[in-house]
């Protein structure tokens, strides 16, 4: 009776020892629900590596989200929630491991106008598709802006949940350079520039502009002796500056140069083309027009990336 006893004894400690490893192993290959995802965010704003975020320079936020599959096989995005960042690190807890998210970082420098959209306490939220930024006002005199974005597409996993993106400059510029022009007493470039831009980004982080260009000018009045003049205004991408040349009154993208010969003032519009080419204005680039002895003709090319430490461009893409 007492080895029977111990046998049994013996057996059944098996077979609770063997109950609580397959326990274990269940809670191991448990998936959790929810999972919280830090975010490492640089920003790009020079032609250098990027930077962590400063929040003394710029201010900046994230839109968070959230996917949901559609009966055509899509998957839509619905506003989650937007974050405002404190620095370079950003936690977002209890996040659905199942759930599919985009992430959209955006910046500009700090208390510039117009603000970075505030989505939240709104009567409806627009979704990943609908939502907007404002970057400039209409026929702003403010033609130096920039604006900074990343959109991330991220899954949460509760065992490795941190992932890094960089911010960088959606905007672009025209800069025109006038050559060997004496005599000047004042130079205004015309251009039409879009105001407003989608959250979301297009194919190859491609910039989707809303609405009409509206009328920007820029004028100098001092540094016009120099052998080389040059005016820039900042603009969101666009294809073709020339497909808006013209309005009512007759012309909108041109250069105005007003010179003074002995006493008599003259006054010149150059219309922004050039011969057979389009002139198009990307992310991040300078798109150079060149005005060469007031002939009237300009040439065309485009710089590297912008250098926010000064007012020059770095790099050259050869013309076309």
């Amino acid at each position: 009776m007492k080895k029977y006893t111990f046998f049994s004894g013996l057996l059944a400690i098996m077979v609770s020892g063997l109950l609580a490893s397959c326990a274990a192993d269940s809670e191991l290959l448990s998936v959790p629900e929810t999972a919280s995802t830090t975010f490492n965010v640089g920003l790009d704003k020079l032609t250098r590596a990027g930077q962590p975020f400063d929040k003394q320079v710029y201010d900046a936020k994230m839109y968070l989200y959230e996917g949901r599959n559609e009966a055509d096989g899509t998957i839509s995005y619905a506003f989650k929630k937007q974050f405002i960042l404190e620095d370079s690190q950003l936690e977002v807890k209890e996040l659905n491991t199942k759930s599919q998210y985009k992430a959209v970082f955006m910046a500009r420098t700090r208390d510039e106008t117009p603000e970075l959209p505030n989505l939240e306490g709104l009567d409806t939220n627009p979704g990943y598709k609908e939502a907007t930024a404002d970057y400039i006002v209409a026929q702003t005199t403010e033609t130096g802006k920039n604006i900074f974005r990343s959109v991330l597409t991220f899954t949460p996993n509760a065992n490795n949940s941190v992932f890094s993106t960089m911010l960088t400059r959606q905007n672009g510029a025209l800069e025109v350079r006038i050559k060997n022009v004496p005599n000047m007493e004042s130079v205004t470039l015309h251009v039409n520039g879009h105001t407003t831009m989608h959250l979301h980004d297009g194919t190859g982080g491609q910039v989707i502009t809303v609405g009409e260009p509206t009328p920007l000018s820029k004028t100098m009045t001092e540094g016009l002796t120099a052998s080389e003049v040059r005016v820039k205004i900042n603009l969101l991408p666009q294809e073709d500056i020339t497909e808006n040349h013209t309005d009512a009154t007759g012309q909108t993208n041109y250069l105005e140069i007003v010179t003074l010969n002995n006493g008599t003032r003259e006054t010149k519009r150059y219309p922004l083309k050039v011969k057979d080419n389009p002139i198009p204005i990307y992310s991040n680039q300078v798109t150079w027009l060149t005005l060469g002895n007031g002939s009237g003709d300009f040439t065309v090319a485009f710089s590297g990336n912008i250098n926010l430490d000064d007012d020059n461009w770095d790099g050259w893409i050869e013309n076309f």
